[in-house]
């Protein structure tokens, strides 16, 4: 201060002294807790190092075959998968025959092979031995994503993105009309609620889908799937985190909204017979019928 009264130190000088502390501090502050994070980054490096060094889990054809019309039967013959080199076999010797239009419950204990199943099937995972045919086609000649065009999945952990309703849905079928998208909500019985909604389908829905219920996420992710309008579609464990009365209503409706399409039900709970035209169980590794009460 004695500076600029003598008129020896500029006042605006005097100003960059003082503030320069501020402005390098804020400047390398972040330094050291950014140095702190460096081990556990070198971990997650290591971690992501590890997964791009595997082997790709599906082989793409180099000429993929024609892709086949409907109907889209599936058979499979056969199927042993493992999920790595040197990995135990999840299924072996597995055979499935799910002709257009049926629908096939596969149940059993978790961890036995059900949603492995399901992979193969959406081209997620290559086959170890044996065949999965769709619409006569070996799936492993044809392209994963004509495959996935014609096999939908409604999983029991489906994303819902931190966006509207309407944008959730519109990810199945982007050029979706309103009409449309209230008509999958109506068959995955939301509709009544969305209606209610003061928002409507510009309601948030929260981040992972924060804001609604176990019951409802499920319900807009399948309905989400019928606005794609899949032939086949793979309910994988839909009322995995729902009590038994929930879960069984819930199944019931999804099963009701899916009555035109072939389905695929994959489930630790037990299954009505009355509700699909055959009960599998995997049992070490192969799908064993479950005889009728």
């Amino acid at each position: 201060m004695a500076g600029v009264r003598a008129g020896t130190l500029a006042g605006v000088a005097l100003a960059v002294l003082a503030l320069m502390p501020l402005a390098v501090h804020e400047v390398f502050g972040g330094l050291a807790p950014a140095a702190q994070e460096i081990p556990r980054l070198r971990v997650a490096a290591a971690r992501v190092a590890e997964v791009l060094r595997q082997p790709d889990p599906v082989t793409e054809p180099a000429r993929p075959a024609p892709f086949p019309g409907p109907p889209y039967d599936i058979r499979v013959q056969g199927l042993t998968v493992r999920w790595g080199e040197g990995e135990p076999d999840v299924l072996r010797g597995a055979d499935l025959d799910l002709p257009a239009g049926s629908r096939v419950a596969v149940t059993g204990p978790s961890g036995s092979g059900k949603t492995t199943l399901a992979m193969v099937l959406l081209r997620f995972l290559d086959p170890a031995a044996g065949t999965v045919t769709l619409g006569g086609a070996d799936i492993t000649t044809l392209a994963s994503e004509q495959v996935r065009s014609v096999i939908g999945l409604c999983a029991q952990d489906a994303h819902i993105f931190d966006t509207t309703l309407r944008e959730n849905l519109r990810l199945a079928r982007p050029a979706a009309a309103d009409t449309e998208i209230h008509e999958a909500l109506r068959q995955a019985r939301l509709d009544d609620w969305v209606t209610s909604l003061p928002a409507g389908l510009c309601t948030q829905v929260g981040e992972h889908g924060a804001r609604l219920s176990g019951g409802q996420r499920q319900r807009l992710a399948l309905a989400r799937v019928l606005l794609a309008d899949f032939p086949v579609v793979i309910l994988d464990e839909p009322a995995e985190h729902l009590d038994e009365p929930t879960a069984a209503a819930l199944t019931a409706d999804l099963l009701a909204a899916t009555a035109d399409r072939t389905v695929l039900l994959i489930t630790h709970r037990g299954v009505r017979q009355a509700d699909v035209d055959q009960v599998l169980r995997i049992t070490r590794g192969r799908l064993e019928p479950v005889p009728g009460r």
